[in-house]
């Protein structure tokens, strides 16, 4: 009964679709009707009232003027007496008459200002004060907020730190407040003219930091949260939010993206899945974001606030485990106008060149390789006819054949299998270096321009970013015009309304050449056909090798999407501490991805011209309802309490054609696909829902004793039947150590302990997992084609959420007056429940199944450390140390039990099987290596003992484990290294030198890891060295008998195995250096600020890793470098 009835109530909770709809065209037309009322510059002073009014308050008549007219009243009840008796009896009057009438004989005053009526009491008397506001450096500042403290009375800086501000006389002080700096009350004593210095707030305990549908104070936080400001990274070219974080956090784990769009891959505090996404969730402005990073600009962002343990993340329930990314945009201040406009200017290179053979290189490699394989051959055989060594004749060389030709380098070509093109352009002594054909220093641009301001009422934020990125790889182009719009407005005291839009338009229509053809053409092919403009299909006349260019010059390619991220939300505030908000969320994404394959291409040429066109759309939509309480009591007891109602549903529609074979040509391209005679089409439609409840209580105790509960329900379609909620609790304390009596170290200046404890979800599974879908197939019935349906996946109602619980112990320290501060994170997970595709019998006609299977663990450190090193007028030099372990352990799997047996076969006991297909094993981690261990390279000498194991020498020696002369897997492969970093650090030094120049470099460090780097051996398989080139690397001979590289044509397939390299790297990832021009030489020109700056990014890597670059593994890493401009009008 409980159940039913909490599901009655829930469901009320959630709007209908004739509701939703409802609502959608109400707050248009809210909106619509404010922003055209703030648009208004002014309002009519000729506004009348008609009033009958006797023996009745001021009050009474203030609010009947407020009915008949647009004005409102602003007044102090301690200035202005509303409850004196008053009669007015008037007919289409002015407002003002009415008020001289009900004012007269009084202290009171008005003052009309647009639809506003200021009420004053004359012997209020105003006071001008002035003054100015500096730095610890007597840098001006600007932009710092000036208040009468209980008032909204308030002014902010000007560009030179100067402010004025007219205050009652009554007035006793002035506080002073800037976002990284302390919070200053200054006492005026009769004084007119104030001038402050601000103080650094170094740890920044003040500072308020995003927790989800709400902020908090860094001294309240009870959990893991770390704070990112956008700021540092102004100067830094990124194309995307994940470059500023590259290293910076501890136990916030990305890498670089290798190409133009930049980007790359995220994760907190370690795996928390098997097999389902592991990405951490991205919230926006206060509400889940689930569009494409990229599409966020950069330059919009003001902080990233990041929570790692299950405590802070908890508020987001069945989305958290993987941590949580809260993401805060620019807003407007209030101040006038201020123009924007930065631009950054750069070019790619890279880290670590891998070039494919010289044209000598690839000519002695052939030679080596056929002599290997045809041992046979006399020596020298393969051996260039014009080098041939002292003593041998080239008659005698060219006798190797029983039918010598007169033309030896066609005998050695012959030899070799070159083709007639290698042939023809060695001896006209041509070449092409394929490498410099597609590899280029690709240009990078950035341009943004904002405006802000805004007034006491209205703010305003709009930016413009426009990006233009050449990757390393000629085709590798990315473009994004991105804009945002922020809006808030404060209607009245109670009642604030405002609107966030995100616009992004993504251009990824080039078509990159081929670096791996490039590798593999050989050096003495043709670019061209005969005819000189026509490009070939095969360089050298080998099909194992396409031209690099074909693909980019001749494929008609259109890559475009479209997103449109808009919030509109309204928030309005009850007595007692209590407010509301509702926020309403849109996502659109418009997506076309056509191309065309001519007949000048392999694709095309094979299918008479082939077509494509995918088009796809989503629409998504939330509603979050979000009610608080705070309130004091007794000045000790802090009580803030947050309550959601949410409700989202997500769209998703994609329609694909294909065609080939046009007649009677291509020429329309993807234009007309219906050209073609091989018709195809696929459409692809999803949907799902969710909804949450949440509460959250934060209670602090004497601003010493702090307690976080968290509890939340989430319910999601995609899930069974039998589990489409599931509930997700936590609770965290804290104590400020340093705040009590007792403590007395004066050494120490902040410390403070948190415990936290939580339970998160992961619901990234396939939307229809759960249920059991129909596939249909085409056959022939008799002579008409016919559709057949069939059951391709098995139900299971069963299927429920990924649960993550996590223990999280910190400590918050600062030291020596906080010269030296930090925090120290120890954490323990474990995730149950693991989302996998369980693999199943064929004979039941299904070969898997979504279902919860399995337990994995996951335990770690982080170390954050702060330090003031210098704080000198002249210098300040500040650094930043980070330091992260994470280890994670596979604690089961699918429960599947196995006999354990002795040495002599007898069953002594059971345990659970691994996988060894998929690489896990129960007991050892995700990114365990599993292989055999490589010992050097089978030498000369050591043939009888290689021929054991159906190797000769050349070839790679693998261990033995058991010695039993056989390498099988179960037997002889071994636990060796990690696939992934064990430890993770990052240092930045920050330095200012004569107050305007500044350098930033960071240092960045991944330990302990191995990748796959199979150019060491050199295999003969899938390769065919006899018939193309290759990526430059050494390989052993009888003449280089070296034991780290492998023959050529080296055995790998009895048995299979890597060769893995240590990826271990320390390098100089950002510097960057910029100069502020003073603004004593640039406020005549009435520009507020104006930085001059260079960055670069990747310049130095220290490695032992043999391959293009150890963070990007196999793949190219690009190394930035830019200049660029700000400023400010």
């Amino acid at each position: 009964m409980k159940k039913n009835l909490f599901m009655r109530l829930w469901c009320a909770c959630i709007p209908s679709r004739k509701t939703l709809l409802i609502m959608r065209f109400t707050l248009f037309l809210f909106f619509l009707s404010l922003f055209q009322t703030f648009a208004t510059t002014g309002y009519s002073q000729d506004a009348r009232v008609s009033l009958n009014i006797k023996n009745s308050s001021v009050g009474e008549v203030l609010r009947d003027i407020e009915e008949q007219t647009d004005y409102f009243f602003l007044y102090n009840n301690k200035l202005v007496d509303v409850n004196r008796l008053v009669t007015v009896n008037c007919k289409d009057r002015k407002v003002e008459n009415v008020l001289e009438q009900i004012f007269d004989g009084t202290d009171v005053d008005f003052v009309l200002k647009d639809r506003m009526i200021v009420l004053t009491n004359q012997l209020e008397q105003q006071i001008k004060v002035t003054g100015k506001v500096t730095d610890s450096n007597g840098v001006p500042l600007p932009g710092v907020t000036v208040l009468v403290p209980g008032t909204t009375i308030g002014a902010v800086t000007n560009p030179d730190g100067t402010f004025e501000l007219e205050i009652p006389s009554k007035a006793e002080s002035l506080t002073f407040s800037f976002i990284g700096l302390k919070t200053q009350e200054v006492e005026l004593n009769n004084r007119t003219n104030i001038d402050v210095q601000m103080e650094e707030d170094v740890i920044g305990l003040d500072e308020v930091i995003a927790v989800g549908y709400g902020v908090m104070k860094k001294s309240d936080l009870t959990g893991s949260v770390q704070r990112v400001n956008a700021e540092q990274y102004a100067a830094q070219q990124n194309t995307s939010m994940i470059e500023m974080l590259n290293g910076t956090v501890a136990g916030f784990n990305s890498t670089q993206g290798t190409s133009a769009a930049g980007g790359g891959s995220m994760e907190v505090r370690g795996p928390t899945s098997l097999a389902a996404d592991t990405n951490p969730l991205v919230v926006l402005d206060g509400v889940i974001y689930n569009g494409n990073i990229g599409d966020i600009n950069p330059n919009d962002i003001e902080s990233i606030d990041i929570l790692k343990d299950a405590s802070s993340a908890a508020i987001f329930g069945a989305r958290s485990a993987s941590g949580i990314l809260i993401v805060t945009t620019k807003r407007g201040q209030t101040s006038k106008p201020t123009v924007n406009f930065s631009t950054k200017i750069g070019v790619t290179g890279l880290t670590h060149h891998m070039r494919s053979q010289s044209p000598e290189e690839y000519l002695q490699s052939r030679g080596d390789y056929w002599a290997d394989v045809n041992q046979d051959k006399p020596d020298y055989y393969y051996t260039n006819p014009n080098n041939l060594p002292d003593g041998l004749a080239i008659e005698e060389w060219k006798n190797y054949d029983a039918t010598p030709s007169d033309d030896v380098v066609q005998m050695w070509f012959d030899r070799m299998g070159m083709t007639q093109i290698e042939l023809d352009n060695y001896k006209a002594g041509k070449t092409v270096d394929w490498y410099d054909q597609v590899y280029r220093n690709g240009l990078r641009q950035d341009y943004d321009l904002s405006l802000s301001g805004g007034t006491a009422s209205l703010k305003y934020y709009w930016s413009f970013g426009y990006t233009d990125n050449e990757g390393v790889t000629l085709g590798d182009d990315y473009k994004n015009v991105r804009s945002r719009v922020n809006i808030d407005a404060d209607v009245t005291d109670f009642l604030k309304v405002g609107a966030n839009v995100q616009y992004a338009d993504r251009d990824q229509s080039s078509q990159s050449t081929s670096l791996g053809n490039a590798i593999s053409a050989s050096p003495y092919g043709n670019i061209y056909e005969e005819d000189g403009k026509t490009l070939t299909f095969y360089p050298h006349g080998d099909n194992t090798s396409l031209n690099p260019l074909l693909y980019y010059e001749y494929r008609d390619k259109l890559d475009k999407t479209q997103t449109l991220f808009a919030t509109i939300f309204g928030e309005i505030k009850f007595p007692f501490g209590i407010s509301y908000k509702v926020s309403y969320v849109n996502r659109y994404t418009w997506r076309k991805n056509y191309y065309f394959d001519p007949i000048t291409t392999p694709n095309g040429f094979s299918n008479q011209g082939y077509g494509s066109r995918v088009e796809s759309s989503s629409y998504e939509w939330q509603v979050d309802n979000v009610f608080k309480w705070k309130k004091s009591f007794a000045g000790i007891h802090e009580f803030d309490a947050t309550f959601l109602i949410n409700a989202e549903k997500y769209q998703y529609w994609q329609s694909s054609q294909e065609n080939s074979q046009f007649a009677p040509s291509g020429a329309l391209s993807y234009h007309a696909l219906q050209a073609g005679i091989s018709p195809n089409l696929n459409d692809n439609d999803q949907y799902s829902t969710g909804n949450a409840l949440m509460a959250r209580l934060n209670y602090s105790l004497m601003d010493k004793y702090i307690l976080t509960g968290t509890w939340r329900r989430d319910g999601y379609s995609a899930f069974g039947q039998k589990h489409p909620y599931a509930e997700f609790p936590s609770a965290a304390v804290g104590w400020r150590i340093s705040e009590e009596n007792f403590f007395n170290v004066n050494w120490i200046d902040n410390l403070k302990m948190r415990i936290s404890w939580g339970a998160n979800g992961n619901r990234a599974v396939g939307r229809y997992d759960a249920l059991a879908r129909l596939g249909t197939t085409k056959y022939i019935y008799g002579t008409t084609l016919a559709t057949g349906v069939y059951s391709s996946t098995m139900a299971n109602s069963d299927l429920r959420w990924e649960r993550t619980e996590a223990f999280n112990f910190g400590i918050d320290f600062g030291i020596f007056n906080n010269v030296l501060f930090g925090s120290m994170e120890y954490y323990d997970m474990t995730t149950k429940d693991l989302l996998l595709n369980r693999s199943l019998p064929r004979i039941i006609g299904y070969s898997s199944v979504a279902a919860n299977l399995g337990e994995l663990g996951n335990r770690g450190f982080e170390l954050t450390l702060n330090s003031t090193n210098v704080n000198k007028s002249n210098l300040r030099w500040n650094s930043n140390l980070v330091f992260s372990f994470n280890r994670n352990k596979i604690k089961h799997l699918y429960g599947e039990m196995i006999d354990v047996l002795d040495e002599n076969g007898n069953v002594i006991g059971q345990q659970e099987a691994d996988d060894i297909g998929n690489g896990w094993f129960i007991g050892e981690s995700l990114d365990r290596i599993w292989d055999y261990e490589i010992l050097g390279v089978w030498q000369l000498g050591e043939e009888e003992e290689a021929a054991v194991y159906g190797k000769q020498p050349g070839d790679m020696k693998l261990r033995d484990v058991n010695e039993d002369g056989i390498l099988n897997p179960t037997d002889d492969k071994v636990f060796q290294g990690y696939k992934t970093p064990q430890y993770r650090i990052g240092f930045r030094n920050d330095f200012t030198i004569f107050k305007n120049f500044e350098i930033s470099a960071f240092i960045r460090a991944d330990l302990g890891y191995y990748g796959v780097n199979n150019l060491h051996l050199n295999s003969g398989a899938n390769t065919d060295f006899e018939r193309r080139n290759r990526m430059y690397r050494p390989y052993w001979t009888y003449d280089n008998p070296i034991n780290d590289y492998a023959r050529l044509n080296s055995d790998t397939d009895s048995p299979g195995f890597n060769y893995w390299g240590n990826r271990s790297f320390v390098r100089l990832q950002d510097l960057l250096v910029s100069y502020n021009i003073p603004k004593s030489k640039i406020s005549k020109y009435k520009i507020q600020n104006l930085k001059i700056f260079a960055s670069f990014r990747n310049l130095l890597t220290i490695t032992g890793w043999e391959h293009y670059d150890p963070e990007s593994g196999t793949n190219m890493m690009p190394m930035y470098t830019s200049i660029g401009i700000d400023i400010s009008l």
